[in-house]
Order: structure tokens, then C-alpha cells, then sequence
């Protein structure tokens, strides 16, 4: 709700920039932190790794959030944050569809997906009937 109010006086770039910039540069300064912690054999990563570390980040990570960023410009702040929380859903939906692990569900599942897919609904039916209002 707070990028949305942002959104208003900022460009989506501009937002995605400053957001990313100053997550790497929390994680920067919480590093020694963490390799105190828990250390690590070797810091840097192989040149194939660096290459699909690249790749991930700017493809899953800048990329997506410049597009969430643009879309939150056009529909609301609950819309996208519904678009959010079904995430896990497609990945279920995936491993039904590739691995068939649908055997291993509980009706609980199935009462979840239901009340997710009614929430949809009735949110949809909630911006019909605002947009209506308005026409």
C-alpha cells in the first residue's frame, strides 16, 4: 500500500532503484555478521555460477519487480498482494500437472484453494461492481 502511495509522485524505475539499492546495501552491512555466524569456504562464486546468479537477479528479481511496480500503477494494492499469496497455488498446481503429487494432498488443501478461489471472486466481483458505480 505504501509503493502505491509512492507510485503516485514516483516512477516505477525510480522505486525499483532505490528498493533494490537499499536492500544490497542492508545485506552489505549485515554480511560480516552472517559469515560470523555461519562461515563460508569461499565467498565468491564460480564463473558459471556468477553468470546464472547474473542472469536470476536481473531476469527474477529487477525485472519482475519493475513489472509489479508498473502494474500496481494500473490496480490496486490488494489486487497485487492477492497476485502475491497465490504464488505457492501455481507452484501446486504445477506439481500436479508435471509430478501428479495430488495424491498426497488433504481435503484441508482443497478447502484452502477454495476459500483463496473465493476470495478471488469476490474481489473481482467487488471491482465490477466499483467500476460500475462509477460509469
Amino acid at each position: 500500500m505504501l509503493n502505491k502511495r509512492i507510485l503516485r509522485r514516483v516512477s516505477s524505475e525510480n522505486v525499483t532503484l532505490y528498493e533494490l539499492s537499499g536492500g544490497f546495501l542492508v545485506l552489505t552491512v549485515l554480511m560480516p555478521l552472517y559469515l560470523w555466524l555461519f562461515p563460508a569456504p569461499s565467498l565468491l562464486p564460480g564463473w558459471s555460477d556468477l553468470g546464472w546468479l547474473l542472469i536470476l537477479a536481473w531476469a527474477c528479481t529487477v525485472l519482475a519487480f519493475n513489472l509489479s511496480m508498473s502494474a500496481l500503477q494500473k490496480i490496486s494494492a490488494f489486487t497485487v498482494n492477492l497476485t502475491y499469496n497465490l504464488e505457492p497455488v501455481y507452484g501446486i498446481l504445477l506439481a500436479f500437472v508435471l509430478f501428479r503429487e495430488d495424491k498426497y494432498l488433504s481435503t484441508g488443501f482443497y478447502v484452502g484453494f477454495l476459500l483463496i478461489l473465493l476470495s478471488i471472486v469476490l474481489q473481482m466481483m467487488r471491482l465490477k461492481k466499483k467500476q460500475l458505480k462509477t460509469t
